[in-house]
C-alpha cells in the first residue's frame, strides 16, 4: 500500500466478531465509489470471541484494512489513541464497530 491515503477510519472493536465483514465492505464500497485514497485501521481491543481471526482475514484479502491487536482491553478511548498514532490519513475519522455510525457520511465529512 504505497499510495498516501486521504482518509484513515480509526474503528474500536470489542468482541464484534459478526459485525466486522458487512462493516467493511460497506466502508470499501463507499471510500472507493467516492474516489478516495483510503486505509482503515481496526483496533481489538482485547476482545475474547473470534474478532481476531476475522481482522485476519480481512487484511489478507484487502491490504488497505489494518488491525491492531491490545493485549488486553484498555477502552474505546485508548483504542482510538492507538489507532490515531498509527493513521498516516491527511484526515482521520471514526465509526463504531457495531455499526451504529454510517460510512456514507465520510465522503460528506470531507
Amino acid at each position: 500500500m504505497s499510495e498516501q491515503p486521504v482518509i484513515s477510519v480509526v474503528i474500536p472493536l470489542k468482541n464484534e466478531e459478526e459485525s466486522v465483514p458487512d462493516l467493511a465492505a460497506e466502508v470499501a464500497q463507499v471510500l472507493d465509489a467516492a474516489g478516495l485514497a483510503w486505509e482503515c485501521w481496526w483496533v481489538n481491543d482485547g476482545s475474547t470471541d473470534g474478532t481476531l481471526d476475522v481482522l485476519r482475514r480481512l487484511r489478507a484479502a484487502n491490504p488497505r484494512h489494518r488491525w491492531i491487536d491490545m493485549a488486553n482491553s484498555f477502552g474505546q478511548s485508548a483504542a482510538l489513541a492507538t489507532g490515531f498514532r498509527h493513521a498516516r490519513g491527511e484526515f482521520i475519522t471514526t465509526l463504531d464497530g457495531d455499526g451504529q455510525n454510517d460510512p456514507h457520511d465520510i465522503p460528506r465529512l470531507l
